[in-house]
């Protein structure tokens, strides 16, 4: 224990025995004992400060005489402004507003002298403590988006160039400088509710991507204090599309592949043969495949429900393979999924297909039919990948009893699939597949 805060526990034990004191003066003795002891910046000027106003002899008003002389290390206190006051440091001399809430202290940053008055000073003072000043206040959207797309990317989200485009697109060209201490609600707003009546999907998509944003910013006490969450207008939810291609849709799109290049062909007709999404299929690694036993394995990472999926080939789909010039690496290179999308929806306004048949379609035609021609739930979430509602243990066990059937119906569609392109092939049916 050192000298001096030995002197102050005894200059306390002697002050709080003299009970006849004047409680008052016992505080102030006990103020002068702690500046005794060498207390240094910011504690001695606060201290030397509550002394003066015990004693008396502390200014009545503060002035700005006072503001401009004030050293560092020091700092001044507005009698007439609770919680106002000027800190001065080697680095220059700011305002600060102080608040307790509970036991919780919170301290704010005005403004900095002589930039900012003492009266300017106390006219920020005088707003409510929710309004005060806030750097975080100065965040524009384009700087919220910026981060908030940042963190979806560190954190592996697979939509985060869905939402950046969204964004970036429909948000920011207009308001891209607004700032989070003065969000326009409405504004944000009208960016969605003029498509509601004719493309509720992007009115969704939209209002949807901001409100993540801002939920996030909000977690993350990225909004500045007092400004809540916008309560963005509600919008209908997208529909989920229920197209199923229909009998003559399904033969006009097997026989259409063929005008497409042959890279294109063969990445949608593979899609087709295994019911897989198109970029499971654009995916593809030599790695995942066994040809000699009609097998592909597509690895937990490139599944949408993060489970191993096990398709099993038809005769059709590996002698696709087999005509791949390549065994290395991926099986169709570094096809973009735009480039063969583009390509398809060319083709697929050519063939005056409608604008709802995408790649997903073929997985719908594959499982509408698998259902048609007596195949259960069971087998059809075993094509399509879809997680049974049983334990871990039981849906491997359950996938692996299916793969026998689940390759016998991949070969079934496959012949079916051969079958429509034969000219002299007539349909029973020409209803929805």
């Amino acid at each position: 224990m050192t000298k001096n805060t030995s002197d102050f526990l005894t200059s306390v034990a002697s002050l709080v025995d003299q009970d006849d004191r004047d409680p008052r003066e016992v505080v102030a003795d006990l103020m002068q004992a702690a500046l005794d002891t060498g207390i240094r910046k910011e504690l001695r000027a606060s201290v030397a400060f509550a002394l003066e106003q015990a004693n008396g002899t502390a200014a009545k008003e503060l002035t700005d005489l006072a503001c401009r002389r004030l050293k560092p290390g020091r700092r001044l206190s507005d009698p007439q402004y609770a919680g106002l006051t000027l800190v001065a440091t080697t680095r220059g001399k700011r305002w600060i507003y102080r608040t307790q809430k509970g036991k919780r202290q919170r301290q704010i940053t005005l403004g900095h002298y002589p930039a900012m008055s003492l009266a300017e000073a106390r006219e920020a003072w005088a707003q409510p403590v929710t309004k005060v000043a806030d750097k975080r206040s100065e965040t524009t959207l384009d700087e919220l988006t910026e981060a908030y797309i940042t963190a979806m990317q560190t954190r592996g989200t697979k939509s985060w160039r869905r939402s950046e485009n969204i964004l970036t697109k429909n948000v920011l060209p207009n308001h891209g400088g607004m700032r989070l201490g003065a969000l326009d609600v409405e504004a944000l707003n009208a960016t969605f509710t003029h498509l509601i009546d004719d493309k509720p999907g992007a009115a969704h998509n939209i209002r949807m991507a901001m409100a993540s944003m801002f939920k996030w910013a909000s977690e993350k006490k990225m909004m500045p204090a007092g400004v809540p969450v916008p309560q963005l207008d509600k919008t209908p939810k997208s529909q989920i599309k229920d197209y199923r291609p229909s009998m003559s849709e399904l033969r006009t799109m097997v026989r259409g592949l063929e005008e497409l290049q042959d890279i294109d062909r063969d990445i949608m007709r593979l899609q087709l043969l295994t019911g897989t999404r198109i970029s499971e299929a654009l995916g593809a690694e030599w790695s995942e495949i066994d040809l000699e036993h009609g097998r592909w394995t597509i690895p937990a990472q490139r599944m949408k429900a993060k489970k191993e999926h096990l398709v099993m080939l038809s005769a059709q789909a590996v002698e696709l393979l087999r005509n791949q010039p390549t065994r290395e690496g991926r099986v169709f290179g570094r096809r973009g999924r735009k480039t063969v999308s583009l390509n398809w929806a060319r083709q697929r306004d050519e063939l005056s297909l409608p604008t709802d048949y995408t790649s997903h379609a073929n997985r719908k035609a594959l499982l509408s039919w698998v259902a048609e021609n007596g195949g259960g739930k069971d087998i059809r979430d075993r094509l399509s990948a879809h997680s049974p509602d049983t334990s871990e243990a039981d849906a491997h066990y359950q996938l692996s009893e299916l793969n026998q059937p689940a390759a016998e119906w991949w070969q079934k569609w496959a012949d079916f699939l051969d079958g429509l392109t034969a000219e002299s092939v007539v349909q029973l049916s020409e209803g929805r597949a």
